[in-house]
């Protein structure tokens, strides 16, 4: 997926895809991130993967 230039963290990816304020679990390079770890920078080699919940019945 290609990025706009303004996203370098992990944070900044949640913000542009909307996801900031949903509950989601994050995988950089196969390493589940702690949520006080999304200031990590995010390079144009890494495998992100961005797990988020849904609720149904």
């Amino acid at each position: 997926m290609e990025v706009p230039d303004h996203v370098k963290t992990i944070e900044s990816l949640l913000i542009h895809l909307g996801l900031q304020e949903k509950i989601v679990v994050v995988e950089q390079n196969g390493v589940i991130l702690k949520k006080e770890n999304y200031s990590t920078v995010v390079k144009s080699t890494d495998s992100i993967e961005i797990v988020t919940f849904v609720g149904g019945g």
